[in-house]
């Protein structure tokens, strides 16, 4: 079963990490330096403002497209920016006030190769609709994920490996609240391909999540 936990902390005017985000970092025993991937969703934003942003921080980041090696690679640009760094850089700690406070960036805690870290949110971005058929899905999407954590805990953790952390964040008026889950599955599957009809209606719900 999913470890859901939650943190609420302000976002301040600086863009530092929210304590809410350290909380769950001490709490899980991870150390600043640890390794992370940072999930951007870079198409919420100006043509090129968070790649400016990257560099403006980082001189030489470590950087990829989520649709690299999808059928979706041809509109990369339209899905998120993924940077490799650390927990204390920069980078992060303006990342996870910056844009956790538009609900835009996800933080992927992993000693795993990219492209296999991310393996089950590429596996994702398509599913079979019981009801609509084929649909592109955003399983990058913070209340997206929000929702698999209290309706079906058991997907949510399918998206990353077994020991690997991800958070995200929520706001809820103006307050930033950040949670996160621990993978429990060795075979990145990502979500059933095949989704029934409450699936459909969990899809329906998604950004009516109360704030």
């Amino acid at each position: 079963m999913a470890h859901v936990m939650s943190a609420t902390a302000p976002v301040p005017d600086m863009y530092e990490a929210t304590p809410g985000f350290q909380h769950i970092l001490e709490w899980q025993g991870i150390t600043s330096d640890h390794r992370c991937l940072l999930i951007i969703d870079a198409a919420r934003y100006e043509e090129g403002e968070v790649l400016r942003q990257i560099y403006t921080l980082d001189d030489d980041p470590d950087w990829l497209w989520l649709f690299d090696q999808t059928p979706f690679e041809q509109d990369r640009d339209a899905g998120p920016i993924v940077v490799d760094t650390t927990l204390d850089s920069a980078l992060a700690q303006d990342a996870a006030g910056r844009w956790a406070a538009d609900e835009a960036v996800l933080v992927l805690v992993s000693d795993r190769e990219s492209g296999t870290a991310l393996a089950g949110f590429r596996q994702s971005l398509l599913v079979q609709l019981d009801q609509y058929g084929p649909c592109f899905l955003r399983p990058y999407d913070n209340r997206f994920l929000a929702m698999l954590a209290e309706h079906r805990p058991e997907e949510l953790v399918s998206l990353i490996g077994k020991g690997d952390l991800l958070m995200w964040s929520i706001d809820r008026e103006g307050v930033t609240e950040w949670s996160g889950t621990i993978g429990t599955s060795t075979d990145f599957r990502g979500l059933g391909h095949t989704q029934d009809a409450s699936f459909e209606r969990l899809l329906g719900s998604v950004r009516g999540l109360p704030g």
